[in-house]
C-alpha cells in the first residue's frame, strides 16, 4: 500500500494484497479489512482502532510496535503471529482484540493483558499463553491442542466446549473458570490421584 496518506477512517479495504509488504506509521479508525492477504506483512508502528478483519490472512505478520484497540478478527488466519511485538498500553479502555472462528496456531500471547477478550470457535494449537491474563475471557469452542499455559490467569474465564487443553490447576489461576465435561477431566491428570 504505497500512499502518502497516514490516516484512514471508516474505509473498507477489500481484496488488498500486501503479502510481505509494509504498512508503516498508519492509523486506521473504524476500518474494515475484508479478504485481504497480509501474509508476512510488516505492520510497523500502525494503529488499528475499532477495526474489523474478516476472512483475512495475517499469518507470520510482524506487528512491530503496532497498537490494536477494539480490533476484531473473524474467519481469519493468524498463524505464527507474535502478538508480544505489538505495543500494549498499560491502561486499557476496551478489550484490545477478539478472535472469532480464526486460526491462531503457533501464535505467541506470552504475558499479555487480555482480560475479557474473546477467543471463540478458534484453533489455537501450539499457541503460547504463559503468564497471560485471560481472566473473564470467552474461550469457548476453541481447540487448544499443544497450547502452553503456565502462570496464566484464567479466573472466571469461560472454557465451555473448549477442547484439548492441558491446564495445570496448580500452575494457573482457574478460580471461577467454567469448563465442560468430559474435557474438564484433563484438569485432574496432573494431580497424582487415582480415579476408579
Amino acid at each position: 500500500m504505497k500512499t502518502a496518506r497516514t490516516e484512514y477512517t471508516d474505509e473498507t479495504f477489500a481484496g488488498l494484497f500486501l503479502r510481505e509488504g509494509t504498512f508503516e506509521s498508519k492509523t486506521f479508525q473504524d476500518c474494515v479489512f475484508r479478504n485481504c492477504d497480509l501474509t508476512k506483512a510488516v505492520l510497523r508502528f500502525c494503529k488499528f482502532t475499532d477495526c474489523r478483519f474478516e476472512s483475512c490472512n495475517l499469518s507470520l505478520a510482524k506487528l512491530q510496535g503496532s497498537v490494536f484497540s477494539g480490533a476484531s478478527f473473524k474467519d481469519s488466519k493468524l498463524v505464527g503471529v507474535n502478538w508480544t511485538e505489538a505495543h500494549w498500553p498499560r491502561i486499557r479502555l476496551a478489550c484490545p482484540v477478539e478472535f472469532i472462528n480464526c486460526l491462531l496456531n503457533d501464535s505467541v500471547f506470552l504475558g499479555l493483558a487480555l482480560r475479557g477478550t474473546r477467543i471463540s470457535r478458534c484453533q489455537a494449537r501450539g499457541a503460547d499463553f504463559r503468564e497471560t491474563d485471560l481472566a473473564k475471557a470467552d474461550l469457548t469452542h476453541t481447540d487448544f491442542s499443544g497450547a502452553v499455559f503456565g502462570g496464566t490467569n484464567l479466573a472466571e474465564a469461560d472454557l465451555s466446549k473448549a477442547c484439548n487443553y492441558a491446564i495445570r490447576p496448580d500452575d494457573n489461576k482457574i478460580k471461577g473458570a467454567r469448563f465442560s465435561l468430559p474435557e474438564a477431566m484433563a484438569l485432574l491428570y496432573c494431580l497424582d490421584i487415582k480415579l476408579g
